[in-house]
């Protein structure tokens, strides 16, 4: 079922379906969506988590892309969720050859996608002195 999620999300990439793509909070962690003011939010609370700058990708067919760009796979088909849902461990590669590789094969070639930047959050201030106080917590 997974394996056919991805091929579906291909086939609707190339028809021209707009996804997004962004890290979350912990490593490893990447939230897929067409809902770009859900990723928003997603990205600003990895940024301050991280305490360093996360971009969110629209993900697009991979013969799109252009120098710049980078590209997302699919590392791991993971178990899916107890209602059935999908889950995929996803990684972020520089370059077609890097994701040819690190693509799950355990299925078949997974497919993969090229990844552009659309935004990017910078850790707000906030977040930022609140990890200052918490890192001197205790501390005379």
């Amino acid at each position: 079922m997974s394996f056919d999620y991805l091929e579906e999300l291909e086939n609707e990439i190339d028809k021209g379906e707009i996804y997004f793509i962004c890290p979350g909070v912990q490593t490893g962690e990447w939230h897929l969506s067409k809902d770009l003011e859900l990723l928003r939010k997603k990205a600003q609370r990895a940024a301050d988590a991280r305490r360093l700058s996360v971009s969110i990708y629209r993900v697009v067919n991979k013969m799109d892309t252009m120098a710049e760009d980078s590209y997302v796979c699919v590392r791991r088909i993971l178990e899916p969720t107890p209602r059935g849902e999908p889950r995929f461990h996803w990684v972020l590669v520089d370059t077609r050859e890097a994701a040819e590789m690190m693509r799950d094969v355990s299925q078949g070639p997974s497919p993969y996608f090229g990844a552009q930047v659309a935004e990017t959050f910078a850790p707000s201030d906030d977040a930022s002195a609140s990890q200052a106080r918490l890192g001197t917590f205790g501390r005379k």
